[in-house]
């Protein structure tokens, strides 16, 4: 029996593959091949639920939030920026707003309606969906591609790669495919996890988990500093997080210093110097007047330096939180400062794919023609989203 032989197949109903099928120019005979039995399960997920779907500003201050890959894929961005990705939203009947952040979400709060958007874009242009259906094979002849699944069997003239990373493995993307494409001769940059937090030896804050801090300064060391980040910071029960954290971890390797800084509007002997003045004579707890020197502004809610973290700032630095202000030694304020602004920490390990938001590695630049995604060694065969070697910030 002949094969019905599709204009285009695309593996993995992601986000990539989603977009990939809804963004076709016109009607094709088309196919989206899904290993799970739901589409877009990491799209369900993102932004809490909520799907922050793209970022405000212009594309070009994009660009440095890519690593070191963010000139390689410059056209690519260009091509199809942030603006676009608003206007098809708004085209296809999803109104979006963009928060003071300039994270860009539905007005609906509520990733489903991207998802149910996309699915319904790619059957308008003639494209089905068939869950439940794996790749485990490609060949390539007379210019017609074969995909073969466990139950069938699929053939088209043009191909499409979203098959994703190695992150959440329980969504679909395990990396498994990664080793089909090796088997065609394209080269895969090795793959790790990205986006995780960063475990440190002796970590101090196990009973503080969910403090954050809006500003922090975060800097990786060797000899020298590697690469630093002023954003949001988590603290964990075992390990410190947020996106501070996050998008310096690609920089990070076990046995590199952190240096966590989470005040970095003073510096350590200004802190010394006005807190020293402070203290003279003052009846005042030391957690106590810590505490208002730290949260002088009064309209923010909530505190930028929780009492529990100074506290536990005070036990580090050898004193007692419930001591008179006025008998604390000036070793003990340096300290105090010290581990405010530049809390040194030696990094044990990094976060797994069990933690990774996204991969490092995938199917190497070099492979494609960065202006179209387009295989350089097979015609016709294309790669989206995260089963390409890029990896953004959060």
């Amino acid at each position: 029996m002949k094969h019905m032989i599709y204009d285009l197949i695309i593996i993995g109903a992601g986000a990539a593959g989603l977009f990939a099928g809804a963004s076709v120019p016109s009607a094709v005979n088309g196919l989206i091949l899904e290993k799970k039995a739901a589409p877009g399960r990491k799209l369900l997920m993102s932004g809490g639920g909520q799907c922050n779907l793209t970022h405000g500003g212009s594309i070009k201050d994009f660009i440095s939030h890519y690593g070191q890959k963010g000139n390689k894929i410059r056209s690519v961005l260009y091509q199809f920026n942030n603006d676009a990705v608003k206007a098809f939203f708004e085209r296809e009947g999803v109104p979006l707003f963009e928060r003071e952040d300039g994270k860009v979400f539905p007005k609906s709060l509520e990733a489903k309606t991207v998802v149910d958007t996309l699915v319904k874009s790619c059957k308008d242009k003639g494209i089905n969906i068939i869950y439940n259906s794996e790749a485990v094979e490609i060949s390539i002849k007379s210019s017609i591609y074969t995909v073969r699944c466990e139950a069938a069997t699929y053939q088209a003239k043009k191909l499409v790669i979203a098959t994703g990373g190695s992150s959440y493995p329980t969504t679909g993307s395990d990396g498994s495919f990664f080793s089909i494409l090796a088997n065609l001769g394209i080269e895969i940059e090795e793959l790790k996890p990205a986006l995780v937090p960063i475990y440190v030896r002796d970590y101090p804050y196990r009973d503080l988990a969910g403090i954050a801090f809006p500003h922090a300064k975060i800097s990786v060391h060797d000899k020298k500093v590697i690469a630093e980040n002023t954003d949001a910071l988590l603290l964990t029960h075992d390990c410190f997080s947020g996106p501070a954290v996050l998008n310096l971890s690609r920089y990070a390797v076990a046995g590199n210093d952190l240096c966590i800084n989470c005040f970095p509007s003073k510096s350590a002997d200004l802190m010394v110097k006005e807190l020293t003045k402070l203290l003279q004579g003052n009846q005042k707890q030391l957690l106590t007047l810590l505490y208002e020197y730290f949260n002088e502004d009064s309209t923010k809610s909530p505190a930028e330096m929780p009492k529990r973290f100074l506290e536990a700032i005070c036990l580090r630095a050898g004193a007692n939180p419930a001591q008179k202000s006025s008998q604390t030694s000036g070793t003990v304020l340096k300290k105090i400062a010290e581990l405010l602004t530049c809390d040194r920490h030696s990094i044990s390990r990094l976060g797994g794919y069990e933690t990774a938001m996204v991969t490092c590695g995938g199917v190497a630049l070099d492979e494609v023609n960065i202006k179209t995604l387009e295989s350089k060694k097979y015609p016709n065969l294309y790669f989206a989203g995260e089963s390409l070697d890029v990896d953004g910030d959060t």
